[in-house]
């Protein structure tokens, strides 16, 4: 009678039903499951793994070699033509670089990816409409993209549209509490609107979040200074030395650190003073 169990190496005795499922499923692994790049692009994906590599090390120029030998096999091969567009703006041809990423979007129009790169090339390129459409398309296809959105802020904000890049800002900041960039952003916008209860407010959300980082609390200390709250600026400004921040604002910082000490040293004389009558 022959057995229905199958005993392995270990001594566990499987059915042989289960025997044959795995065997099956095993065989499966090897001849079913493939990756369809290297099923579709064959050698051209070696040399998409291998650019990827030298690109991932900072060797822009071999990366570049091995993308081009990808895309001489294949002349649609999106994602060559991605790693050409990065390759190309990383060496400062942005123009180039457009080129491969609007070829890459032939391939993909709905690549979110792709769409920052281009809004990223056009922005550097001065073609400021362009870059807010493809950020825009961006956000469109994937609306809790941070980086598109942050990248959008960015380019608002310079051309003048301070509500848009307000908006922008306090969605990012609903949406990740920890990206420091937006709150430094947000808050630099209500200092210069003069708006300095609600410049405070984000500026001081900052500093507890990254008690370390300098330009927090310079924001704070010129919107302290600017509604003419002295102490605090006062102690703003000293921690920003404390910090050791961007040297460009270290002479601001302590000359306005001497002007407030005096200013207060006198506001306590005057406080302090008793008169004393002459006889």
């Amino acid at each position: 009678m022959k057995s229905h169990e199958q005993q392995n190496e270990g001594g566990v005795r499987y059915s042989s039903k289960l025997m044959s499922a795995l065997n099956k499923f095993a065989g499966g692994l090897s001849t079913d499951v493939h990756n369809p790049l290297l099923r579709k692009y064959g050698r051209a994906y070696d040399y998409l793994i291998s650019a990827d590599a030298f690109r991932y090390k900072e060797d822009i120029d071999a990366a570049l070699d091995q993308y081009r030998h990808a895309l001489a096999l294949h002349e649609d091969f999106t994602e060559a033509h991605i790693g050409v567009g990065k390759c190309l703006r990383r060496k400062g041809d942005s123009m180039g670089a457009i080129r491969y990423f609007k070829l890459a979007l032939k391939g993909n129009p709905f690549n979110k990816e792709v769409h920052l790169d281009l809004g990223k090339c056009y922005n550097e390129c001065g073609y400021i409409d362009k870059a807010i459409q493809h950020y825009e398309r961006a956000i469109k296809l994937a609306p809790d993209y941070l980086e598109a959105k942050f990248g959008l802020a960015l380019i608002v904000e310079l051309g003048g549209d301070l509500t848009y890049a307000t908006t922008l800002y306090h969605d990012i900041i609903e949406q990740d509490p920890e990206f420091l960039p937006a709150y430094n952003n947000l808050g630099s916008i209500y200092l210069r609107q003069g708006v300095f209860t609600q410049a405070e407010q984000v500026f001081r959300s900052l500093v507890r979040r990254a008690p370390d980082f300098g330009r927090g609390y310079l924001g704070l200390a010129l919107t302290l200074d600017k509604s003419n709250n002295m102490a605090g600026a006062l102690d703003a400004y000293n921690k920003v030395l404390e910090i050791k921040t961007s040297t460009r604002n270290v002479d601001y910082v302590k000359r306005r650190i001497i002007a407030l000490n005096k200013a207060l040293g006198r506001a306590k004389t005057r406080r302090n003073t008793t008169l004393v009558r002459v006889k």
